[in-house]
């Protein structure tokens, strides 16, 4: 798998690297490499499938910043893309609830955009984790991996 998937009680967010460019050799200024995505998002009745752009870098640091909250149980943690057609927001509580909050616009010449807000909770982050661990350590953090 190249992609993650963070689970909600009603819902997902999947993002899964569809192409890499540059690697190992030629890192993003945004951190990491270069990424086209596929993206699906169900919030209850509500979906939407579409392709971002985001760099490994970005991933490392959500991963960084997502495991820091999942294991004080606590805080929030924000991820936005560089040409920021996908932005959330999980926010954890002490009782290992988690709120994911955000917007998707795939175009941004078009008005169509999903907000979105769903419930987690603490375990469902477990597998989202290992899956963006494993990113990580193909891809490096926001340095890349030069020389391979």
């Amino acid at each position: 798998m190249n992609g993650f998937r963070i689970a909600a009680k009603q819902g997902h967010i999947e993002i899964q690297l569809e192409e890499v460019y540059g690697f190992p050799e030629a890192t993003s200024h945004f951190g990491g490499y270069d990424a086209k995505a596929s993206v699906e998002i169900k919030s209850g009745k509500y979906s939407v499938k579409g392709e971002m752009y985001v760099t490994t870098g970005e991933i490392s640091l959500f991963y960084d910043q997502l495991k820091a909250c999942y294991q004080r149980l606590g805080g929030e943690v924000e991820f936005t893309n560089y040409d920021v057609s996908l932005e959330m927001k999980l926010t954890f509580n002490a009782q290992g609830q988690v709120l994911i909050t955000g917007k998707f616009k795939e175009r941004p010449d078009q008005d169509n955009e999903l907000l979105f807000e769903m419930e987690s909770d603490q375990s469902y982050m477990i597998s989202a984790l290992e899956d963006m661990e494993q990113i990580v350590r193909q891809y490096g953090g926001m340095e890349g991996k030069r020389g391979g």
